[in-house]
This record gives C-alpha cells, sequence and structure tokens, in this order.
C-alpha cells in the first residue's frame, strides 16, 4: 500500500547552555517515521535570553522557525505560547505535532490539541505504520504494560517519552531557517508574576558515572543513609531519587530523576525500589547499563533494565557492603 506524504510538526524548547538533545531526539523520531512514509517537517524552536541556534541543528532536512521570545514573556506561560504557536499550525496543518515528554510538552501539547481539535497522546515510545496509519505504543499502568493506539481526527499532538529515540542522524542536507523576535504583548487569563530557580546545590547527577537512585521502596527516610553507604563503593557516583521521594522531603528537588526533574545519561544507573512509571523511565533510560533491584518481579523498571535483580534491595545491598568489607 502506497502512504500519502504526512507533515509533521516539531515544537520544543531551547534550553540555554544545553546540549539540545532534547531535539535532537525528536528528529530522531520523525527520521524513524520517514523510513516507513513520506513526509515533510517543520520545527518550531522556541528560546529565550538570548539563546542562539546552533548550526548543527539546520543540518538534519528540516526546515526551523526559531522564535526568540521577548523578555516580557516565558516558556513557562502556556497560554503566551499558545498564542505565539496556533497561527502557524493552522498555516501548516500538520498531520502529527510532536513535543518532548517533560515539563514544557505536557504544558503545551494538550492545550495546543484541545484548541486545534487534534487527538492528544502522550507518553509515546515508538511509531509505527500500518494500512497507512500511524500507531503509537505507549506504557500504561505504572510502565507494566505497553499498549498501541491510533488517533480518529486527521491532526494528533503527541509527547515523545525521552531515551527511545536515540539512533544517531547522518544528514548534511540544509533545511530552511527562519528566525523570528516578537515583540507585541498578547493578553490572556493568566499573568506570570515571577519564575523563581531552585536554590543551588552541590548535586553531582551531572558528573556522576554511577548514579544510585532510590525509589519509595526504601520504606523510611532512615534507610537513604545505608542507600548513600552504598553508592560511596563506586568512584564519580550519586545518590538520586524518584518523585515520590523529593515530594516528601526525604530528598531535595536537585536529586530528583524524570520528566519533572533531572534527564540523567551516566555509565551506570542502579534503581533500588523504583516501580519505573514512564515519568521517572524518560529520565534515565539513556543511561549506558541499567540495573534494578525489586522485590517486584513484575516491577515495569525491569522492562528497561539490562540487569535485573528480584530481591529485597537491602538484603542486595549488606551483602554486596558486607563482602567489600571483607575484601
Amino acid at each position: 500500500m502506497v502512504c500519502q506524504s504526512k507533515k509533521m510538526m516539531i515544537i520544543a524548547e531551547m534550553m540555554q547552555s544545553r546540549s539540545n538533545a532534547n531535539i535532537l531526539e525528536l528528529f530522531a523520531c520523525i527520521e524513524s517515521i520517514r523510513k516507513q512514509i513520506p513526509i515533510s517537517t517543520q520545527a518550531v524552536l522556541l528560546s529565550q535570553n538570548n539563546t542562539n541556534l546552533p548550526d548543527y541543528l539546520t543540518h538534519y532536512n528540516i526546515d526551523i522557525t526559531h522564535i526568540e521570545l521577548p523578555d516580557h514573556a516565558h516558556t513557562a506561560d502556556p497560554e503566551y505560547i499558545i498564542k505565539i504557536l496556533m497561527p502557524r499550525v493552522k498555516t501548516f496543518s500538520p498531520d502529527l505535532i510532536l513535543s518532548n515528554h517533560s515539563s514544557f510538552g505536557l504544558s503545551i501539547v494538550p492545550l495546543l490539541g484541545f484548541g486545534y481539535g487534534a487527538s492528544c497522546i502522550t507518553g509515546v515510545k515508538e511509531i509505527s505504520i500500518s494500512d497507512g496509519n500511524l500507531i503509537y505504543s505507549r506504557l500504561i499502568w505504572n510502565g507494566k504494560y505497553e499498549t498501541q493506539v491510533s488517533a480518529e481526527k486527521k491532526t494528533t499532538a503527541i509527547t515523545v517519552l525521552t531515551g527511545f529515540f536515540t539512533d544517531n542522524i547522518h544528514y548534511n542536507k540544509k533545511g530552511k531557517l527562519i528566525h523570528l523576535k516578537p515583540t507585541e504583548r498578547l493578553e490572556g487569563s493568566i499573568e506570570l508574576k515571577d519564575i523563581k530557580k531552585p536554590d543551588k546545590s552541590d548535586c553531582t547527577l551531572d558528573h556522576a558515572d554511577v548514579i544510585v537512585a532510590a525509589g519509595r521502596g526504601i520504606g523510611d527516610i532512615e534507610n537513604l543513609d545505608r542507600m548513600k553507604k552504598f553508592s560511596k563503593i563506586f568512584q564519580r557516583s550519586s545518590i538520586g531519587g524518584s518523585r515520590p521521594l523529593i515530594d516528601l522531603g526525604w530528598l531535595p528537588y536537585p536529586l530528583q530523576v524524570g520528566v519533572t526533574g533531572k534527564t540523567v545519561r551516566p555509565k551506570i544507573y542502579i534503581a533500588c525500589g523504583i516501580s519505573g512509571s514512564s515519568q521517572h523511565i524518560a529520565g534515565m533510560s539513556g543511561a549506558e547499563y541499567i540495573i534494578a533491584i525489586n522485590i517486584d518481579p513484575q516491577a515495569a523498571i525491569f522492562n528497561v533494565a539490562d540487569l535485573c535483580i528480584v530481591e529485597d534491595m537491602f538484603t542486595f545491598i549488606d551483602a554486596v557492603l558486607k563482602i567489600i568489607r571483607d575484601t
């Protein structure tokens, strides 16, 4: 069956002093579709604080509109962003709108989908084609199961999980580049008063070769000391945590791994007592080697782990620490 060409529209946030890995993953997602059906693609990349568009992003055979937000605007103001994006979406009339499964994407995609009358699917990990239709794979039931869904409407707006589209793309063909800097003030029902950055900390997640991450399965805050002792047996290591521990106040926010925390790519990631929600997996699936310790053999974290250890985490950790002491 010959598939008709489809229009793809990427919407992403450019972060100052970041590697733009989020954008490259969306480009890789587009490439996975391009291998299956003919497509045309536009990308709308939003930035602020005079963040320049790196030249290498223009060499992926994708037309880019770089929108530099004015000082009075912010990507944390979804209503303003939607008003900037909607005219461009209507002009291009895409079949698929893609953004990252991140705080930005989860704020923008549902609003944009609703306003444009599109189907909305979050947490997509794979896209395939069946009878000319796009089929989206996503995790459900806290990541224990995977389901395939299709959309009923002409346009679909999706968020793409981190770590599932990582193929290197080799292009040296420049797409068209448009640079815009809107100056108008768009009145809305939301007024953004202030943006407060988290307090600085000595967090080493970004530089750690090994991350030992604790989940709700550790049971009690006092058990964090045992986790920290375990992490110290590795060089260049750091402790991390899933969102429930941060919400409980057991660990500071800069140590949170996941969609609403940090995205990490260490050499080794050791998940201790973490069930494996899609939000957490999105933040750590890019690790080179993943070890999961969980007493539940059906824990979703095992679906992405290279080494699965079905055991009480402290039985395992205490045994390892004893071996270290005795050698």
